[in-house]
């Protein structure tokens, strides 16, 4: 199986992007060889997906990288290194890159894993996606389709 998943908050404007990507693959009915997943909750529920049968991943989420809003781009996890600066294990706070580190710690057969990294334009309180990202969601919409397919 392959999976896509979006990743986020709704309540933080472009932080949300992953979950309304996934949102309108499902409300157009383009998910017809892979699966794509809300994972709005525990960033650890990706570790669910860590089985014998997953072919590939491909997650999508808002990512600082110094490059221009509304820039996309594909990149495996090993190729970055997080910037994040956590507590310790939490539920409440998370780092996807330390989720398939803990993956692989635990043994889970961690499979191939792509990431959709889109710079946001905001990040603040709030439910809708800044225009910048809006006005583009049809081309990370093909641009994910095409990432976990391929």
């Amino acid at each position: 199986m392959r999976y896509l998943i979006g990743v986020g908050t709704y309540a933080m404007g472009d932080d949300g992007i992953g979950l309304h990507l996934v949102e309108a693959i499902a409300r157009r009915g383009l998910a017809t060889d892979f699966e794509a997943i809300d994972l709005s909750g525990s960033g650890y529920g990706l570790l669910t997906y860590f089985t014998e049968a997953t072919e590939r991943i491909l997650i999508v989420d808002a990512a600082r990288m110094g490059r221009a809003p509304g820039e996309a781009v594909l990149f495996e996890p090993d190729d970055v290194e997080s910037q994040k600066i956590l507590s310790g294990i939490s539920t409440h706070e998370g780092d996807l890159l330390q989720v398939i580190d803990l993956g692989r710690a635990l043994g889970t057969p961690v499979p191939p894993i792509r990431l959709l990294g889109i710079e946001p334009a905001i990040v603040a309180p709030g439910m809708d996606l800044s225009p910048t990202l809006a006005s583009n969601l049809d081309r990370y919409i093909e641009l994910a389709i095409s990432a976990v397919r391929s």
